[in-house]
């Protein structure tokens, strides 16, 4: 067993808002005199039980200092630790719940950590000890941290970028190495609404979840109820597959409503420790009609609606989400990309648009529009108008559908059909920027369709001049009264195998795949 002396523990506040988890923490320690803090591991880690037993040794026979790192705001903090609760490879619930913070005292984790005292800490602290190797905390065997063992810590950010939720460590000693290591570059870490360059998961699918209405859930959220949770339902539905990246095609919430929003930062945190790699990298989000709040009043006879970038105070709740997840604001369009290079060797160049540009009013609703600018505008951010297609395999996201999905829509002369108002430019300009496949959501129910359109103007058009899209829909993740449904995407050669699982939050039925879709996309 490595010769360790005490650790540093990986938390981010995804659920709570900043600064939150320590303050909870504090209160429960205020009121009782210590408090339980739970470990969560990643879906790469296994827990390492005799190092942790010997922590425990160690605490119980004198109060030991342990270290926590907030990876979502880069900061250190010091607590005082009397004791451990785990159980080989198993999760088990808090010790005492009254003792634990609410927000989590019912769920189960694989270690318990007592804490009597947290403080505020600081980079420095932590650049006066070493990394100690500990090989038994991953389950694959060619994960390597090797090259950190007897090194001395020399920042937070060195610390966050390796994709762990705990350190062994020890005082540094004068014959420890003292250089930084960086495994990522700066393009990776830094906050970006659009990939500069190409991420490089260890997977090869894309999870695509969609219509979630987290508000209301269907599915439980937190941890330790009689039912599955929707992350719990989602991990074991992929069983064990390497996932390269997390697509998400709006309404997160219902009418726009904080708790929605909460449930979402908490469904990212259980996906995150039981998915290894998710990050803002390899994230894409796009907002649905749901995500934003609507006008009080009625849009006067005549006015010119408000595209949705004017009325920033309606869309508050979407900026607080995006901003957790990515560390930024959204920028006017609330538009995104991403850039992945798969583990199977696949190039893809994933564009997320915001199909709600105009405001929504109790009379106006239902008028989804894209704008020429905000194609204009991710075009020149993917730098698709600069390149052309190479070897990449090209999608776009948006929340509303480009066709028509339902069988009949209920006529109404106060309302607008559903279908996108600048349909034909956007087919367009997937066509001009050779985008192959356009995945959606919006109304509960899966669709599929195959669109060609000219390659040119010219007057005359050949076949051969047709380019193809295929345009897919998702049902509700989950939205209630619907068939609750995700998807895996996985790339063989140039066809993308889309899996449709089932998935059923009251367990009547096993969460299986219920369609499969291959698409050629080159």
């Amino acid at each position: 067993m490595a010769d360790f002396e005490t650790v540093i523990l990986r938390f981010r506040d995804l659920v709570t808002a900043e600064n939150e988890t320590i303050e909870k923490h504090a209160a429960v320690i205020k009121k009782y005199g210590y408090v339980w803090w739970a470990w969560w591991k990643k879906g790469n880690e296994k827990t390492p039980v005799d190092e942790f037993a010997s922590l425990r040794v160690k605490a119980e026979s004198k109060p030991l200092k342990i270290f926590l790192v907030d990876s979502g705001q880069d900061l250190v903090y010091e607590a005082v630790c009397e004791d451990i609760k785990i159980k080989t490879e198993e999760k088990i619930p808090s010790p005492e719940k009254e003792k634990t913070p609410e927000y989590y005292c019912d769920q189960e984790y694989y270690a318990w950590f007592k804490f009597t005292k947290i403080g505020s800490g600081s980079e420095a602290d932590l650049t006066g000890f070493s990394y100690v190797d500990c090989r038994s905390l991953f389950c694959d065997e060619n994960v390597d941290y090797g090259r950190f063992d007897n090194k001395k810590i020399y920042s937070v950010r060195e610390l966050i970028q390796q994709d762990r939720t705990v350190w062994f460590i020890r005082r540094a000693r004068v014959s420890d190495r003292s250089n930084e290591i960086i495994l990522l570059s700066s393009d990776f870490i830094q906050p970006a609404h659009f990939s500069a360059r190409y991420c490089q998961p260890s997977g090869d699918t894309l999870l695509w979840l969609s219509d979630l209405h987290l508000a209301d859930p269907v599915f439980e959220m937190e941890r330790g109820k009689i039912r599955e949770t929707l992350a719990q339902h989602i991990v074991k539905s992929i069983d064990g597959r390497k996932i390269a990246g997390l697509l998400i095609s709006g309404d997160i919430t219902s009418r726009a409503e904080k708790a929605g929003f909460q449930n979402a930062k908490r469904l990212l945190k259980d996906l995150n420790s039981e998915i290894p790699g998710l990050n803002s990298e390899n994230i894409l989000i796009c907002p649905g009609n749901h995500d934003f709040a609507w006008e009080a009043k009625d849009l006067p006879r005549g006015a010119e609606p408000a595209f949705i970038s004017d009325r920033l105070k309606n869309a508050a709740g979407f900026s607080d989400f995006y901003q957790s997840v990515y560390k930024t604001d959204p920028n006017r369009f609330f538009a995104g990309g991403r850039k992945l290079l798969l583990s199977s060797g696949h190039l893809l160049e994933i564009a997320a648009l915001n199909s709600l540009m105009l405001q929504q009013y109790p009379n106006f609703e239902g008028h989804w529009y894209l704008s020429q600018e905000q194609l204009d505008f991710v075009a020149e951010e993917m730098g698709w108008n600069r390149t052309g297609c190479q070897n990449s395999i090209r999608i776009a996201m948006m929340h509303h559908h480009y066709l028509p999905v339902c069988y009949t829509e209920v006529i109404d002369v106060t309302r607008a059909s559903s279908a996108v108002y600048d349909a034909d430019r956007l087919m367009n300009w997937l066509v001009k920027y050779d985008v192959r496949l356009l995945l959606h959501g919006h109304k509960h129910r899966s669709f599929l369709a195959r669109v060609s359109y000219p390659a040119s103007s010219e007057q005359t058009v050949t076949l051969q001049d047709m380019r193809p899209v295929t345009v897919l829909g998702m049902g509700g993740t989950g939205a209630a009264a619907a068939e609750n449904k995700f998807a895996a995407i996985r790339f063989e050669g140039r066809e993308a195998v889309v899996e449709f699982y089932r998935i059923h939050s009251d367990g009547s039925a096993a969460d299986t795949v219920c369609r499969t879709v291959r698409v050629l996309c080159g």
